[in-house]
């Protein structure tokens, strides 16, 4: 009925809008630079920080090495996800990578991008 287009923009169209009416919501979006290699890093990196509490969406774009998160302020700090991300292996321009966690990483995480 209708295209896979025009329901994912129904679709954020109205996630847009029944956000805006929640006014204890302090949501704000953040985008980070985070070293990561492959898809493997991708999946950790969202993992990392969706698993935290008053984060709604993260999203990272492996070829700009960006995470965009978006997130409830009176939960969560923008810091708090810098650290849950360099918590799994990977390092932020604010937070280094836990040199533990690095480790564990499977080979090409640990490359040198």
């Amino acid at each position: 009925m209708y295209s896979g287009f025009a329901k994912h923009f129904f679709i954020t169209i109205l996630i847009v809008l029944v956000w805006g009416c929640q006014s204890k919501n302090q949501q704000k979006t953040a985008e980070f630079y985070v070293r990561a290699n492959c898809e493997m890093c991708e999946e950790r990196i969202e993992a990392a920080a969706t698993q935290l509490t008053g984060v709604e969406s993260a999203d990272f774009n492996l070829e700009s090495h960006q995470l965009s998160v978006t997130y409830d302020s009176t939960k969560i700090s923008e810091l708090e996800i810098h650290k849950a991300i360099a918590n799994v292996g990977h390092g932020t321009k604010l937070v280094p990578m836990s040199a533990t966690a690095h480790e564990k990483l499977p080979g090409c995480c640990k490359e040198i991008e």
